[in-house]
């Protein structure tokens, strides 16, 4: 009976985080260009490419930015990583180059700029500044 439950509830739990798919765009040759799914009141995006490599990544709450949003190189080196929550900036931001160092990194609290950092093309910090 134990497990007859168990599998009830992770059945129905899971139903609550079901993925619908909303749409895909494909570029002329045929390779996917993008992906829209809904995750309950999230909206998730994926977008690629003409390589079909991963260009960005971001997800809406209620119709504003929310969670950690990235965006790829066409080589797949993460470029820029950013957090949102309900709309407003927040977190660390980080941007690098194709090299994969960085080239800046902006700290955000409360959704107001907070710190700025700024990089040389060998990663070493050439600038810093708090607000």
């Amino acid at each position: 009976m134990k497990h007859i439950l168990l599998v009830l509830l992770l059945l129905t739990s899971s139903g609550l985080f079901a993925q619908e798919l909303l749409g895909r765009e494909f570029w002329p040759d045929g390779t996917i260009r993008s992906t829209r799914y809904s995750e309950g009141s999230n909206i998730h995006f994926i977008t690629y490419h003409e390589n079909g490599k991963v260009k960005e990544i971001g997800c809406f709450h209620n119709g504003r930015r929310d969670g950690v949003w990235k965006q790829y190189s066409q080589n797949g080196v993460l470029l820029a990583q950013a957090g949102f929550r309900n709309g407003e900036r927040q977190g660390i931001w980080e941007f690098r180059n194709e090299a994969d160092l960085p080239n800046g990194r902006l700290t955000y609290m409360g959704g107001r700029l907070a710190q700025a950092e700024e990089f040389d093309a060998t990663g070493m910090i050439t600038a810093q500044r708090v607000y």
